[in-house]
This record gives C-alpha cells, sequence and structure tokens, in this order.
C-alpha cells in the first residue's frame, strides 16, 4: 500500500467506523444511564472543540 491517498483514505474510514461503534453503544446505554450518556457526550463535545482549535492554531 504505497499509495498515501488510499492509506489516507482508509484510515478516515476506520476512524469513522470505530466513532459509529462508539455511537451505537452509547445509545445502546442511555436508556439505562442517562446521566453517564450526557456526560460523555459534555466531554466528547469540548475534547473535539478544544482539539478544533489546537489544530487551527488559534
Amino acid at each position: 500500500m504505497s499509495n498515501p491517498v488510499l492509506a489516507g483514505f482508509l484510515l478516515v474510514l476506520l476512524l469513522f467506523a470505530i466513532g459509529a461503534t462508539f455511537a451505537g453503544l452509547l445509545l445502546d446505554r442511555a436508556v439505562r444511564y442517562p446521566g453517564m450518556a450526557t456526560g460523555l457526550v459534555v466531554v466528547a463535545m469540548l475534547g473535539l472543540s478544544w482539539g478544533g482549535l489546537l489544530l487551527l492554531g488559534e
């Protein structure tokens, strides 16, 4: 696999699949543990916004 575009595409596809799996597990558990699900969503949003600012360099 020497093509970097193909390797990047497969990496993004893999990361999306892992994220979708975790989102599905979170939705499955949200009925029984709504506080935990809310906390994970808040932590994920803060992490994504901080990471986005870090990547943008602002």
